[in-house]
């Protein structure tokens, strides 16, 4: 009798283990239904249709969803940067305008109107007549240089196209200045370098290489003992430029020497 027991209650237990092991089975299953089967959730993903969905927007990049993989992917004024599209600074088109006295380029960029270039002060021209004795030069009226012997006549020193470094014949002529006027009979007397420029580039680019050019032989002579309060530069940058082929354009590229 014992034993028949014994017999009744493990087939009991048996069916009760199988019964839990079935509802233990479905609500697993339950479980990975709700999840999605155990797939990757947003932001994480595995391509661009997994960034695509529930809503979202973007593409996928380094197994994340981001929201653009170039400037493709943003509008337009917009950069793509770490994966997020942001405003261009200073990007104007049609729908974008730029700050009052701004104007948009053809690079899509607001730009400031450009300072006009400062009017060099002219003493004498076609219609500025000098007194006797002197003569219109670089729009000052200037007298030859009363000097000795070899400091009556100062080359203008030649440069190269778009160049303000001094050439060897150039030096020979400043070292000649230089002697005049520490030594020679030019001594203590006021020199005006003017730099030039042939017809070719921006006005606003010839004006300052006319003064770089004027700046590197003023730099020589005082690097040869000239005391830098005689010397005083300026630039007329192409306005007197006349040359229309390479023997003109060689001529422009110069700094005049004017001795007070």
């Amino acid at each position: 009798m014992y034993d028949m027991v014994r017999v009744a209650e493990r087939s009991t237990g048996l069916r009760t283990a199988r019964v839990v092991g079935v509802l233990a089975l479905l609500a697993f299953f339950a479980v990975m239904a709700a999840e999605g089967c155990g797939g990757v959730k947003y932001p994480a993903c595995e391509n661009d249709e997994q960034c695509n969905d529930d809503g979202h927007k973007g593409v996928c990049m380094a197994l994340k969803c981001v929201e653009c993989r170039d400037d493709k992917g943003c509008p337009t004024g917009q950069a793509c940067q770490m994966g997020a599209c942001s405003e261009i600074p200073g990007y104007c088109d049609d729908t974008h305008a730029c700050p009052s006295g701004s104007t948009c380029g053809s690079d899509n960029r607001c730009h400031a109107p450009k300072t006009a270039a400062a009017t060099p002060f002219v003493e004498c021209d076609d219609t500025k007549v000098c007194g006797k004795g002197t003569h219109c030069e670089n729009g000052h009226c200037v007298a030859p240089p009363s000097g000795g012997p070899g400091c009556t006549d100062f080359p203008s020193p030649r440069f190269d196209y778009e160049s303000p470094d001094l050439r060897g014949e150039a030096r020979q002529t400043l070292d000649r200045l230089a002697q005049c006027l520490t030594k020679g009979t030019l001594k203590g007397s006021q020199v005006l370098l003017t730099g030039h420029c042939d017809s070719r580039g921006e006005q606003e680019f010839n004006m300052s290489l006319g003064d770089n050019r004027a700046e590197a032989v003023k730099a020589y002579l005082v690097g040869l003992g000239v005391s830098g309060d005689q010397i005083r530069t300026s630039s007329r940058g192409e306005l007197d430029a006349s040359g229309t082929d390479e023997a003109g354009w060689a001529i422009d590229r110069r700094v005049d020497i004017e001795v007070r």
